[in-house]
Order: structure tokens, then C-alpha cells, then sequence
């Protein structure tokens, strides 16, 4: 009999995983010309956000997998003098997540850009995080008039390999089942002692916060679409375009980040005419975490001057 329960349970097993990989691919190609020039009004929600403070409007994007809760150690000094704007990305902490494989940067600058012109926000100071950094890039290709300074941590920007577990998401079956059967608050923490240089800094708060977003209704399914989806197909053409971005930028970098390694900090700093590099010793994937209090009199010095 119990033979039979754990044939049987296989069987379930593989018969999810097999579901799981028979969602439909993406039917429109992740460029540029195809989920910016030609965005519809199917991608169209309305993103959460959190709001704070007084100011000139800093909007606040976070990286992938976090939510606007990634800038806690943050807010509270910033939003003195700024009046903040942070955005749950579409899929993530408690913005809509709708399965249409609507998940790259793309699709979600076209969104932020939607989001700025409802809120009528100008000479905005835009701070991107990784995967947020990816999508302030293409906000600053795309309308560059609006945006005052850029502030880029730890930024996706070029090609690259994927981080390890965003890879063992991608195997088949195995991957996506483990995915939803593995308890979140190991996966979350398993992501963050691959993202921090010290493990003792991991934030128990956030790590919390991001596990209980996991169970919230197809939480788990969008992220999935968004590892489909995470790296445009066209990201070296538009890695070209990044010099005829002129607005000054601050990049903050991990010194010890092997997520996205500091050789691409030192490349888009090139790459960027008006740009501030920092690096930030003994810290990696995530600085605004790791050493707040480093990242909080860096931003000051930038955004005052």
C-alpha cells in the first residue's frame, strides 16, 4: 500500500511539473520595438505604492522578487526632504499579478512611465535597485525630459548569465516543482545569503515580508513568468543606446556582488557621460540592505548636489 501512495505521488509530481511547463510561452517577443514602441492597454494596472514625505518626488523601483519594502532602511531619513513614490512592480509584494507573461523590464517602464504621468510627477529623481535598475534604464531611454537624476544600485543592464537559483528555476519539471513544494521562507532565505556578502546582516523583517508575498494568489506563477522573461532578447542593442543617456547618475555598486559583478558597475559607468560611481567595500547584491546607513550619505551627497 504505501508503495502504491508514493507511485502515485510521483505520478502527481510529474504530472504538475508537466502542467507547469505547458503554460503558454510568450506570444509577443521581449524587444523593445515590440513592449515599448508597440505597448497595448493590455498591459495596463495600476501599480501599489508606498508614499511618504515632502519634496522633490524620488520614485523608488525594487529588485526582483522584493517589493517596496526593500526600502525601509531607507524611507524614513529620505522621505524628510523627498516626497517618495515606492512601487511594487507588477507581480511582486501587493501590486496585480496577472498571468500574460507581461514581466520584462519593458513591460514594466512602459507601466512606471504610465504611473508618472498619472501622478502628473516631473524632474523626478528616479533610484532603480537590479531588476528596478533595468527598468529605470529603459524609463531613461525613454523619457529622459522627466527624470532630474538617476540613481542606480547594483543595476541589471547587460547581458549576463543568470544567478544560479533563478537557473534551477529553469530546469524542467524539477525546477518549478521544487518551486511551489519548497517551504518560501527557505527559498527566500537561501536567495539572500547567495545575494549578501554577510550573512549575519540578513534582515529577518524582510525576509518575512517577501515569504508571505510568495502565498499571496498567483504570486508564485508570475514569478515564474517573470524568470521567462527577465532578460530581454535585444538587450545588447539597447546597451548601445545608454550613451546618449545624460542625466546625471549615481551607480552604487557592491564591492563583493555576485549577483551582478562590479565589472558591470565599471562598464556603465564608461558607458554613462554624466555619471558618479560608488563602490561599496565588503557588501553585495543588495547595499540599501546590507549597509543602509553607507548607501543613505552617499544618496545625500548626490541628490543635495
Amino acid at each position: 500500500m504505501r508503495f502504491r501512495n508514493y507511485k502515485r505521488l510521483l505520478v502527481l509530481a510529474a504530472t504538475f511539473g508537466l502542467f507547469l511547463l505547458s503554460g503558454c510561452a510568450p506570444k509577443v517577443p521581449n524587444t523593445w520595438q515590440a513592449r515599448v514602441v508597440h505597448a497595448t492597454d493590455e498591459n495596463n494596472i495600476s501599480l501599489y505604492y508606498h508614499e511618504a514625505g515632502h519634496g522633490t518626488p524620488l520614485v523608488m523601483l525594487h529588485g526582483f522578487g522584493a517589493d517596496s519594502y526593500s526600502f525601509s532602511r531607507l524611507i524614513p531619513k529620505l522621505s524628510k526632504r523627498y516626497h517618495i513614490y515606492a512601487l511594487d512592480l507588477k507581480g511582486f509584494g501587493k501590486s496585480p499579478k496577472p498571468l500574460d507573461y507581461h514581466y520584462s523590464v519593458y513591460d514594466q517602464a512602459v507601466l512606471v512611465d504610465r504611473f508618472l504621468k498619472q501622478h502628473r510627477l516631473r524632474n523626478i529623481i528616479l533610484l532603480g535597485h537590479s531588476y528596478g535598475g533595468g527598468v529605470a534604464l529603459s524609463l531613461a531611454l525613454m523619457d529622459p525630459k522627466r527624470i532630474k537624476q538617476l540613481v542606480l544600485i547594483d543595476s541589471a543592464s547587460y547581458a549576463q548569465q543568470l544567478p544560479k537559483l533563478i537557473r534551477w528555476l529553469k530546469i524542467p519539471v524539477v525546477g518549478k516543482l521544487l518551486f511551489y513544494v519548497v517551504p518560501a521562507t527557505i527559498e527566500v532565505r537561501a536567495s539572500y545569503r547567495y545575494a549578501f556578502y554577510d550573512p549575519y546582516k540578513i534582515p529577518k523583517d524582510i525576509v518575512r515580508e517577501y515569504a508571505q508575498n510568495l502565498y499571496l494568489p498567483n504570486a508564485k506563477a508570475a514569478y515564474l513568468q517573470a524568470v521567462e522573461t527577465l532578460i530581454p532578447e535585444d538587450i545588447g542593442k539597447i546597451a548601445q543606446k545608454y550613451h546618449t543617456i545624460h542625466i546625471p547618475t549615481l551607480i552604487i555598486w557592491g564591492a563583493n556582488d555576485i549577483v551582478i559583478r562590479k565589472e558591470k558597475a565599471y562598464r556603465l559607468h564608461h558607458e554613462l557621460s554624466n555619471s558618479r560611481l560608488f563602490i561599496i567595500p565588503k557588501c553585495g547584491h543588495i547595499p540599501h540592505e546590507e549597509k543602509p546607513e553607507e548607501v543613505l550619505k552617499i544618496l545625500e551627497k548626490f541628490m543635495l548636489k
